[in-house]
């Protein structure tokens, strides 16, 4: 049976990755194991008593306590999953990816109880993101809106009529890298679980060597044919025969992550790769897929190819 890890710290956005992911085990038929750390110099804001960080014993047995209210908290009667709770004596990151190497997806909040205000994504989250060997879905608290990002005008699919509203909504970004080929299958089964349409978008916009070998002069035509036969490509190498899937294809003319962003309204949960054909090579997380995480409407899975 597949597994689910959680991280939870007390905080809001740890405690919808935690409804989060127990909703997500219904679908799957998995188990739920809800991770909470605690270590010398970095303990959940719950566990600390009074303002004074209590002896060894005290501090474990605050951060068992907070645990149990934490699944206590967000336990909800239509999604009676059993949830394992699992507290270990570590750095937060630490315990979550080693818990991770025997999970098939791994839940964390955009921010924990321990965030510095000037810093954007938590650090245990980007740590996960960044490191972890099984896909990673990141959460945010209901009614925490996301960071501005407005959508581009030209790249809003929220007033179109579309039978997600009625079936779920997934969303998947493709650019034709391996890595969002990977997503785009991993999407694709997250649809057909959920029953939900899956929304497949390509962006492209008319600049210099947008693809391999399509230079800048190239009419908006040609660039445009490039740009579909991209999604096509895709479409054919991520999910092949639909196989009774819904499939709602764009074609968007924007950047890259503003068109996500505009696609992902109303969605139940936007999938990308965890980095596309731009940037450098280096960089661990693709700064659309970073966009995303940061600014997406809904919650956002990173996969990465094995």
């Amino acid at each position: 049976m597949s597994t689910i890890v959680v991280g939870v710290d007390g905080s809001p956005d740890s405690d919808e990755a935690l409804r989060w992911a127990v909703r997500e085990a219904s679908v799957r038929m998995s188990t739920v194991t809800a991770v909470m750390s605690y270590a010398p110099h970095s303990c959940p804001t719950p566990v600390v008593t009074d303002g004074q960080r209590p002896g060894v014993r005290g501090v474990a047995a605050a951060a068992q306590h907070a645990l149990e209210a934490a699944v206590q908290r967000t336990r909800d009667p239509r999604w009676p999953v059993p949830v394992v709770e699992r507290l270990v004596e570590d750095y937060a990151e630490n315990a979550l990816l080693d818990a991770a190497k025997s999970a098939d997806l791994l839940v964390v909040g955009l921010h924990g109880q321990s965030r510095r205000r000037r810093f954007v994504m938590g650090s245990v989250s980007a740590s996960c993101l960044h490191q972890a060997p099984v896909p990673v879905v990141v959460t945010r608290a209901a009614g925490r809106p996301a960071a501005d990002a407005a959508p581009a005008a030209d790249a809003s699919p929220a007033a179109d009529a579309s039978p997600a509203a009625e079936a779920g909504l997934i969303v998947a970004g493709v650019d034709g890298s391996p890595a969002s080929i990977q997503a785009l299958r991993w999407a694709a089964d997250e649809a057909r679980a959920r029953g939900a349409v899956l929304r497949v978008v390509h962006a492209w916009t008319p600049t210099p060597m947008v693809y391999p070998g399509v230079y800048a002069g190239m009419d908006l035509d040609t660039l445009e044919k490039v740009a579909r036969g991209v999604l096509d490509d895709s479409l054919q190498a991520g999910i092949g025969a639909p196989d009774g899937l819904t499939v709602d294809d764009r074609l968007l003319s924007a950047p890259p992550a503003r068109a996500l962003l505009a696609a992902a309204l109303g969605a139940d949960l936007l999938v990308v790769g965890s980095r596309g054909r731009g940037g450098f090579t280096e960089l661990l997380l693709g700064s659309v897929s970073h966009q995303c995480v940061h600014h997406a409407p809904c919650p956002v899975a990173v996969v990465r190819t094995p």
